[in-house]
C-alpha cells in the first residue's frame, strides 16, 4: 500500500509538472478526439470529446467517466495525459472518458450586476443551472433549456457514445465527473434520474437544488464523492453539510471533504486525480 501511495504520487508530480511542456506525450497509442451528435432535446448538434485508453478493442467493457465543461482540445491536454499515466502505470484500469461540451455562447444580458453593469450569462449557466422563471422575463427557450440540457446528457449523449463504442453498460460502469456549475448540473442528475449513472465526482457543487430537491427514501441514490474548498462561499459549504447528512440519513456511501483553499483548477486536477485513482484502480 506504501509502494503503491509512492507510485500515485509520482504520477500525479509528474503530470502536473508537465502541464507548461509542449514535447507530446510519451503515450500516443491512446486516442483523443471531438466527435458530435445531433441533439432533438436542444435542436441543435452538440459536441463532446472522447478519450480512448491504449489497445481500445470495442470487443471489451471499460468503465466510462462522462464530464461535464469539455472544450477544445489542447496539445498538452490535462485528461489524456493524466488518463495515460495512470492507465500506463497500471494504478487503474483502462477507462473512457467522454466530456461534453458546454455552450460558452451569451444566452442573456437583460440582468445588472451591482454597480449598473450588465451581466452576461451563457447558454451553460442555463443547462446546468436548474431555476425557477417569473412568466414572461426571459426567452422561453432559456427556462426549459435545463431540462432539455439533461434530456440530452441522460437520453441522447450516454446511449449513442456506448453505442458507437458497442459499450453494453449498467448504472455501476458509468461515472460522472464535473466542477462548479457542472458539478451542480450534475447533482441535479444524480437525485433526478438516479439509475443512469452509478458513482458522482463533483466538485465545489455550485447549483443542484440541494437541500430543495426531494430525496426519496426507497431510492437508492448514486455514490457520491465531493470536494469542496475552506475559503468557498458559506452558502457551497451549508449544501456540502446538508449533502452529508442526507446520506447518512438515507444510510448511503457519501464521501465529503473540505480542503485547503478556494474554487480553484489546480487543487480539482489534484483531487480527481486522487480520486480517479483510488475508485478505478486497477
Amino acid at each position: 500500500m506504501y509502494n503503491m501511495a509512492i507510485i500515485i504520487m509520482g504520477c500525479m508530480a509528474l503530470i502536473l509538472s508537465s502541464c507548461t511542456s509542449q514535447k507530446s506525450t510519451a503515450y500516443s497509442e491512446s486516442k483523443y478526439f471531438t466527435d458530435s451528435i445531433y441533439s432533438n432535446s436542444l435542436n441543435e448538434y452538440r459536441k463532446h470529446n472522447i478519450y480512448l485508453p491504449k489497445g481500445f478493442s470495442s470487443s471489451k467493457k471499460y468503465p466510462i467517466i462522462y464530464s461535464t465543461d469539455g472544450s477544445k482540445i489542447s496539445k498538452n491536454s490535462f485528461y489524456k495525459r493524466t488518463l495515460d499515466s495512470l492507465i500506463n502505470n497500471q494504478i487503474i484500469k483502462p477507462i473512457i472518458f467522454v466530456s461534453s461540451h458546454s455552450n460558452k455562447k451569451v444566452a442573456d444580458s437583460s440582468g445588472t450586476l451591482g454597480n449598473g453593469d450588465k451581466m452576461y450569462l451563457t447558454y451553460r449557466y442555463f443547462e446546468y443551472v436548474e431555476k425557477q422563471f417569473i412568466e414572461g422575463s426571459h426567452n422561453p427557450q432559456l427556462s426549459s433549456r435545463f431540462t432539455n440540457h439533461l434530456n440530452y446528457f441522460n437520453f441522447e449523449l450516454i446511449p449513442s457514445v456506448e453505442k458507437d463504442l458497442n459499450q453494453n453498460l449498467t448504472k455501476n460502469d458509468r461515472y460522472f465527473y464535473g466542477v462548479s456549475n457542472g458539478a451542480g448540473f450534475g447533482m441535479s442528475m444524480l437525485n433526478k434520474e438516479p439509475n443512469t449513472i452509478g458513482t458522482y465526482i463533483c466538485f465545489s457543487i455550485f447549483g443542484g437544488n440541494i437541500q430543495s430537491n426531494i430525496w426519496n427514501e426507497n431510492v437508492k441514490y448514486p455514490i457520491l464523492y465531493s470536494e469542496y474548498g475552506s475559503d468557498e462561499p458559506f452558502f457551497l459549504k451549508e449544501d456540502a453539510k446538508f449533502l452529508k447528512s442526507k446520506y447518512d440519513e438515507l444510510d448511503l456511501d457519501a464521501f465529503i471533504n473540505e480542503y485547503n483553499g478556494g474554487h480553484d483548477y489546480k487543487i480539482w486536477k489534484k483531487k480527481f486525480i486522487e480520486i480517479v485513482a483510488k475508485i478505478l484502480a486497477k
